[in-house]
């Protein structure tokens, strides 16, 4: 660049005494384009030296490809073809995700901060927070594999893939503020990726909070129906006031019942999931009269056989 710059100056001299020399025209022009190209390279060669900026660029390639597994896991769920995953439960998931969520979302004002003003900081904070997007996107990816309902599967799929964007927007935003606080221009759209950012937390905390709401109660519901299950053997409370023929057509239409409400919960995840909850309690509603309705029918049968059967439900 020194070179080009003398011959610059040096060809703008002999200009000034002859402005007619045509090719000196053409050598100024050359040199000019060497020394802007020279200058340009500098500027970016010190942005690229600049505190946190290789951070940066690694963590933007993180980003990306939690992106691409996201949108892979999303064409696969669509076609139904996302395996669901058998080594790990729902529960183990549902905390692994909650918990990167909250890591992540305690880190977006320290990188914010950090690319306002502290230049020293941004390195370290955005390799914290690209850290904590690859076993976000593990577990969402299997905790969509073991959601009955493709809504639901998508739901939990798309807010994810809304928090990496948003995340990745911020970085390159943070990029280019450099932590440089005399980069005014860069402070507005550094605001408007912060506020984007925590939406897409609040998102998905909340989608996680309903889905462990919901998890807690469908539990809930299997533990009522193993308890009822379990306490067959201890008879029925009161004295029958029927017969067992009585008690075996009330067990015949509860059993019907229950056939319908599991078809129809077949239909609805994938059509209406919200019903869902409903459904599975009344299943459990009904599981419990059955199981109710099998004591006294088990007292009044007049052999042993068809109590032994209607006591032992696990084994039929």
């Amino acid at each position: 660049m020194l070179e080009s710059s003398t011959g610059l100056i040096q060809t703008a001299r002999s200009l000034a005494v002859n402005p007619k020399d045509p090719p000196k025209w053409s050598v100024l022009a050359g040199h000019s384009r060497t020394v802007s190209d020279s200058i340009k390279k500098l500027i970016t060669n010190m942005r690229e030296k600049a505190p946190g900026q290789r951070e940066c660029d690694d963590a933007i390639e993180v980003l990306n490809g939690c992106i691409r597994e996201v949108d892979q896991a999303s064409l696969a769920a669509i076609s139904q073809h996302l395996t669901p995953r058998d080594d790990i439960s729902m529960e183990t998931l549902h905390e692994q995700m909650a918990a990167s969520v909250h890591e992540i979302s305690n880190l977006i004002d320290p990188v914010a901060v950090a690319a306002r003003s502290e230049a020293s900081q941004l390195g370290h904070k955005v390799s914290q927070m690209a850290s904590y997007f690859e076993p976000l996107i593990m577990a969402a990816i299997g905790t969509a594999s073991k959601i009955l309902s493709s809504q639901q599967q998508m739901a939990v799929l798309d807010q994810t893939k809304t928090l990496a964007e948003s995340a990745l927007q911020m970085l390159y935003t943070a990029k280019e503020a450099g932590g440089n606080p005399k980069a005014a221009h860069m402070q507005n759209a550094l605001e408007d990726s912060v506020q984007m950012m925590k939406e897409a937390v609040d998102d998905l905390g909340a989608t996680l909070a309903e889905a462990a709401s919901a998890a807690g109660a469908v539990g809930g519901m299997v533990d009522s129906i193993n308890d009822a299950i379990n306490k067959m053997e201890d008879g029925p409370a009161d004295e029958p006031d029927g017969t067992f023929v009585d008690y075996q057509t009330t067990m015949v239409k509860t059993a019907k019942a229950i056939a319908v409400t599991v078809q129809e919960m077949v239909t609805k995840s994938n059509t209406n999931p919200d019903d869902l909850g409903g459904l599975a309690n009344q299943l459990t509603n009904n599981f419990g009269n059955l199981a109710n309705e099998a004591k006294y029918a088990a007292l009044t049968a007049e052999n042993d056989e068809p109590a032994w059967v209607l006591k032992t439900p696990r084994l039929r």
